[in-house]
């Protein structure tokens, strides 16, 4: 051999020891991706991992695998799993991919992202993204073409529908069967503007910056965003509260948890490309106002009071939250699409920063009578468990005491999400002697037993629980364990069914939370998946389908352990049947009960609608008839309660008295108006007196003792 060709293949070999050692493009370049005939993506490129990220992969591998409490084989039936999970998480209304894309990428990596999760590798993950970027691209181009082109040449008088709910709908053959599916959610997107009466030229600048705003997005995607999707779909294939947090998303973590946002108080998800709040901050600027509530839609967002509105449909859930933030005293204004798909509406809220104090336990009495006798029952309400919540029960209850017509207390957990566990333990000790409260079992399966010491309840008399879908971890063990021990009647709606225990772990970058025990009551029974159930069921303002740990996907299940010992009364149980005959009998000629009930009903027919009319007229009279419905169930509980009429809907909807069933319950206590009594607060009194005079009747039916 030559020298020259010593040299040359010497070269050669290096050059092949350093791509071996470093990991050489040809290895790690994400696939093409066809444009498959919807044109080219302008803009695009593709995304290849930072040099750390297999790193991370590893380490949160590692970190599942030995402490998660769901003992989670990587296989390929789990590869599959979260396949479909990274799918949803990209495109979970399933109008961006094609056909053949899935068919593609399931293919090739289906049965393959377990062992790239062991390799530590991510090409997967990448390949899946660039593909969706590009799609995104491409459809998003085409929609900003069509609206550059003229609304006024996009048809919403004929006669077609659009399936809003399209989870388990299939993806579109082919471009063309792509674009006309995006038709019709342009149809349905312009119809929505104009129902909130804008005009062309506005609904067209709202539109262009919708789509405009999402082109830059994509165009502006890092290596980070295509790994924190494939990591949340990954660790959300073992439960729904288990998250990856990136540096940045880890800053905004602890901000939240800290309470120090200056803001409006609530918590958002990304939901089919809308920003929907899950749940309201007790104190917070949206739970005062009382006119927001979960599953809500925030579709633009203005500053000031009249700062023009930036649509936010389609923005990343990030940069929505940076819009809503701001100095406190500053004021914001959202535009909100129900979901029970009323009409839109604009919700003025000034930024303020969120106090323990607006967060505090507070007392009422409900005044009732009964037999001619004036009758009081204590009700503290509880929006959450903060350090010092056993005290202020303590002197709350105390103070109630001394009132003499007292018959009973209520306590009101509705809407409270949790929070310290050891005052959730202190306050069950307020109405009990020492006794369990919780059982937390670890991912070993060893069990813990918690409760409280205590000198003696502070509180011994007859005793209800309020609960409804947004009571949660503490609060369920509060009602769970007073229902257990038979010491409280619990009334209302099943909790949410947020049973378990995270914790917060380090990475080399950022951070994981991570599941790694369940709670349990002292029965036995896990509060897990299914909550509390109620002993006297009130109709749900939240619909359990949308809100709660059983509408969350891959939630860990309900199940049981060996229960603890522990002190069981059976007077109220034995008790039921005739309570729930007597408060059926009751709430039948209540008009404040019958009228929340009804509105419920009518917003739940409306939520539960999966399709709509692509003609504005047929849109228009349908959310006239719906007005209608609304304005004559409003007089006709005027009527029943002995007040005028509502002229017409607007003196309806500009009314104090239009709150909401959901606006009413959510804004109890956070509301700053603790003279507001609501319906289901009322019939809990009444539910707990006639509890107090069966138990007299009960005791006086008993043979004197010898």
């Amino acid at each position: 051999m030559s020298d020259s060709m010593r040299k040359l293949a010497l070269s050669l070999l290096l050059i092949l020891a350093l791509f071996a050692q470093t990991g050489c493009a040809s290895d790690t370049s994400p696939e093409p991706v066809p444009d498959a005939g919807a044109g080219t993506a302008e803009g695009y490129t593709a995304l290849v991992p930072n040099d750390n990220q297999d790193d991370i992969d590893r380490e949160i591998v590692r970190q599942l695998q030995e402490n998660h409490y769901n003992k989670v084989t990587l296989d390929d039936a789990f590869s599959e799993k979260f396949f479909d999970a990274y799918l949803d998480e990209l495109d979970g209304t399933r109008g961006v991919f094609l056909a053949s894309d899935i068919d593609h990428l399931r293919k090739q990596y289906a049965h393959q992202l377990d062992d790239e999760l062991k390799d530590g590798q991510t090409v997967a993950a990448f390949d899946i993204y660039n593909t969706y970027q590009k799609r995104r691209i491409q459809i998003d181009q085409w929609a900003l073409d069509k609206i550059e082109a003229g609304i006024d040449k996009i048809d919403i008088d004929d006669d077609e529908t659009f399936d809003v709910d399209r989870e388990d709908a299939p993806w579109p053959a082919n471009a063309a069967e792509r674009e006309a599916l995006w038709t019709k959610q342009l149809e349905n997107q312009i119809i929505n503007l104009k129902l909130d009466d804008l005009d062309d030229a506005e609904v067209t600048k709202r539109l262009k910056q919708r789509y405009s705003n999402e082109l830059k997005q994509l165009r502006q995607a890092e290596p980070v965003d295509a790994f924190s999707a494939y990591m949340d779909a990954y660790t959300h294939s073992y439960d729904p509260h288990t998250d990856y947090f990136s540096p940045r998303r880890s800053e905004d973590f602890s901000i939240d948890m800290n309470l120090q946002l200056q803001g409006i108080g609530a918590e958002l998800r990304n939901k089919n490309g809308y920003a929907e709040l899950v749940r309201l901050i007790p104190g917070g600027p949206a739970a005062k106002s009382g006119k927001l509530k979960p599953t809500d839609r925030i579709t633009a967002v203005g500053q000031g009071n009249k700062g023009e509105f930036t649509d936010v449909v389609g923005m990343r859930l990030d940069e929505t939250v940076q819009l809503i933030r701001g100095k406190k005293g500053s004021t914001v204004r959202l535009q909100i699409s129900p979901a029970d798909n009323s009409q839109s509406k604009t919700i003025t809220l000034v930024r303020d920063k969120i106090e323990l104090k607006d967060q505090a336990a507070r007392k009422q009495v409900i005044e009732l009578e009964r037999d001619g006798q004036k009758v009081d029952v204590g009700l503290i309400t509880l929006p959450s468990f903060y350090n010092g919540t056993a005290d202020d029960v303590k002197k709350l209850l105390q103070e109630l005491k001394k009132n003499e017509h007292l018959a009973g207390v209520i306590l009101d957990l509705r809407n409270n999400g949790g929070g310290a566990l050891g005052e959730a333990m202190k306050l069950t000790g307020l109405f009990m002697n020492s006794v369990p409260a919780v059982q937390i079992r670890d991912a070993e399966g060893k069990v813990q037993v918690l409760g409280d010491r205590n000198d003696g309840p502070v509180y011994d008399g007859p005793l209800a629980v309020m609960t409804n879908r947004l009571s949660a971890s503490a609060s369920e063990i509060v009602a769970g364990a007073l229902q257990d021990y038979g010491r409280a009647i619990v009334l209302g709606s099943q909790t949410f069914g947020k049973g378990t225990v995270q914790t917060l772990l380090p990475l080399s970058e950022g951070q994981i939370k991570l599941t790694q025990a369940k709670f349990y009551r002292v029965s036995g029974k896990s509060t897990q998946d299914r909550g509390v159930t109620p002993d006297i069921n009130f109709p749900p303002v939240i619909d359990p389908e949308k809100i709660g740990e059983s509408a969350l996907p891959n939630a860990l299940p309900w199940d049981t352990i060996k229960p603890t010992a522990y002190p069981y009364s059976d007077e109220i149980v034995q008790l039921l049947t005739q309570l729930k005959k007597e408060h059926v009998e009751r709430v039948a000629n209540d008009p404040d009960y019958q009228y929340r009930i009804k509105r419920i009903n009518l917003a739940r027919e409306q939520s539960q609608q999966t399709q709509v009319s692509l003609n504005l007229a047929t849109r228009r009279a349908e959310q006239d008839e719906l007005k209608q419905k609304s304005l004559t169930l409003a007089n006709a509980h005027r009527k029943a309660t002995g007040e005028e009429p509502f002229e017409n809907y607007k003196a309806f909807e500009e009314s104090e008295e239009d709150d909401s069933p959901a606006e009413e319950e959510l804004s109890a206590h956070q509301s700053g108006k603790p003279d507001e009594i609501d319906a289901y607060q009322t019939e809990s009194a009444q539910i707990l007196l006639d509890l107090v005079q069966a138990f007299l009747a009960d005791e006086n039916a008993q043979p004197n003792a010898a």
